[in-house]
């Protein structure tokens, strides 16, 4: 099952270029913690109660190969 926030990240592509290169916590329909460090990331999202979909945002100046 595809987490709800996976899908809502998909539908606004503009938070990866917002958040590039960082870790982005998301509860919801919300971003409740962003930043390079994921633990500190992973803290400020905990307070919310609820386990955060956490996503790596890929850096703007790297390309992405497959």
């Amino acid at each position: 099952m595809i987490p709800k926030e996976y899908t809502w990240l998909l539908m606004h592509p503009e938070i990866e270029n917002q958040y590039a290169g960082e870790y982005i916590a998301i509860i919801g329909e919300s971003i409740v913690g962003h930043g390079k460090d994921f633990p500190k990331v992973l803290k400020e999202a905990e307070i919310y109660g609820k386990e955060p979909f956490i996503h790596k945002a890929f850096s703007s100046d790297k390309e992405l190969i497959v």
